[in-house]
């Protein structure tokens, strides 16, 4: 992961500096192995100047990490066009949303959240619960909490493999065929029918 700061632009302020470094550490080492002394190092300051704009690590990190796409507008944007539709259109828009202008915060973030419960929380309160729970009371017949939960992993699952495990066979796949794949899966479990619940007997 390199710099958001492309040639030509204007230099980001200290503390806007420290935030993109930041992420950095936490996409090279991951949540628990970015230090105070390693960002401040990559961001070529004195650890207390780290302290003196968050206070502590931990409020850095949240900083880092911070959700600042608005998910309605996201889901508002899915739900155009026919409800038959949406499983495609979410794909193609997370695809979209992972490969653009916020993808390194979105990929930060994403590995994050497999290593701190913190992250994990903010993640799913401010982006995940809100865009799949609006598309699933939109659009679901029945159980629309559950059936947000079941399209957000799938969605969730493809990202995992695809960006950070790399996956050679996904990586290497188009917006279109991903978004025609997953997506059926997807509108499966926004839209049809789910399996009646299993007697008690069988259940256990």
């Amino acid at each position: 992961m390199e710099s958001s700061t492309a040639p030509g632009q204007p230099m980001p302020s200290t503390r806007q500096l420290l935030i993109e470094v930041a992420q950095q550490e936490v996409f090279d080492r991951g949540y628990h192995g970015a230090s105070l002394r390693s960002i401040a190092r990559r961001a070529g300051v004195d650890p207390s100047l780290v302290r003196h704009y968050f206070g502590s690590k931990e409020k850095l990190l949240l900083q880092a990490v911070q959700v600042r796409t608005d998910p309605r507008e996201l889901a508002a944007e899915v739900l155009r066009g026919t409800p038959g539709g949406v499983g495609r259109r979410l794909v193609k828009f997370m695809l979209a949303f992972w490969e653009g202008p916020s993808a390194a915060e979105s990929l930060v973030r994403l590995s994050a959240s497999l290593n701190s419960g913190e992250v994990a929380d903010l993640t799913k309160d401010a982006f995940i619960g809100p865009l799949f729970g609006t598309i699933a009371q939109e659009i679901s017949p029945d159980q629309p909490e559950l059936r947000a939960a079941l399209a957000a992993s799938q969605v969730l699952a493809l990202a995992y493999s695809r960006y950070l495990l790399d996956d050679p066979a996904l990586a290497g796949a188009g917006h279109q065929d991903l978004a025609r794949i997953v997506g059926r899966a997807v509108q499966q479990y926004l839209t049809e029918p789910l399996p009646e619940p299993l007697p008690a007997a069988e259940a256990a």
